[in-house]
């Protein structure tokens, strides 16, 4: 198949980014770098892992999990059936994290999925400690292989449970508590991609109304930030006012994080029982 070949299938199959993910599938299955690769357009490449590869994405399986890694922050995620595929969309969450993490903090990332935020909070802050929580025990064994992969791993506690229950003592505190939990509404679910209907649904819609996980996040864990500490979550573009409106009646104070389209895209709140100076409003 030539890279025009596969380009022309991916778009009959409606993939919109066609030219663009032919390049990237020549890429990964002939291991020829992408600048030869745009001399070598209407060259037939006879790799039977390309062909196989053009003929599982045409019926809209998820590139991530076909190549099995994805970049996130800069940095090179193992992906898999069992979590959420990492998206640029979240980076403003780690970013942010990066921004409020005091040297040496801790961080507690709640539905961690494949961990890519608290792997890259640890990645670029070497001092700092984190805790990852997931409900699915394959979900969190990527997690795992993720912190180690990134070397990180000596400082990332990984518990297996559900964010609706109380998993730590009182007395366990953190600085930065940050979650990308499913806020996808069950109405929604229908509208999307054909792609995210291969993505664990779990990790993408609560069945609900898409509020439930956030509201038990804030009401069970807000008890768990030191003093002047900071939880950060993402959620879908319609629902900041519903969340900040969430984090007020359990006495909390927040403003909104937008992507770099200028949609929201999260909240960072900050509890009213300890309020710091250098808080944002």
């Amino acid at each position: 198949m030539t890279i025009r070949e596969i380009a022309a299938r991916l778009r009959e199959a409606g993939i919109a980014d066609a030219e663009w993910e032919a390049m990237l599938i020549t890429e990964h299955c002939t291991g020829r770098s992408r600048s030869l690769l745009l001399t070598e357009k209407d060259r037939d490449f006879d790799v039977p892992a390309l062909v196989q590869t053009v003929e599982k994405r045409c019926t809209r399986y998820p590139l991530q999990y076909l190549f099995g890694e994805w970049e996130f922050m800069g940095l090179s995620f193992t992906v898999n059936e069992h979590c959420l595929i990492p998206r640029p969309d979240t980076e403003i969450l780690v970013e942010e994290v990066l921004k409020l993490l005091p040297d040496g903090g801790d961080v507690l990332d709640l539905c961690t999925g494949s961990g890519c935020i608290l792997a890259s909070v640890l990645h670029y802050r070497p001092a700092a400690r984190g805790c990852a929580v997931d409900l699915f025990p394959d979900t969190l064994t990527c997690a795992e292989a993720n912190f180690r992969k990134l070397g990180v791993a000596d400082r990332a506690e990984c518990i297996c449970g559900d964010v609706r229950d109380a998993l730590f003592p009182d007395e366990r505190l953190f600085d930065i508590i940050v979650s990308n939990p499913p806020y996808i509404t069950a109405a929604e679910m229908h509208t999307l991609e054909p792609e995210l209907a291969m993505e664990p649904r779990a990790a993408l819609t609560d069945e609900g109304d898409g509020l439930s996980l956030l509201a038990a996040i804030i009401r069970g864990y807000k008890k768990h930030l030191k003093p002047g500490g900071k939880m950060l979550l993402e959620h879908g573009e319609s629902q900041s006012e519903a969340v900040l409106a969430l984090g007020k009646n359990a006495g909390m104070t927040g403003r909104v994080l937008f992507d770099y389209a200028g949609k929201t895209r999260g909240v960072v709140l900050t509890s009213n029982d300890h309020q710091d100076v250098n808080y944002e409003d």
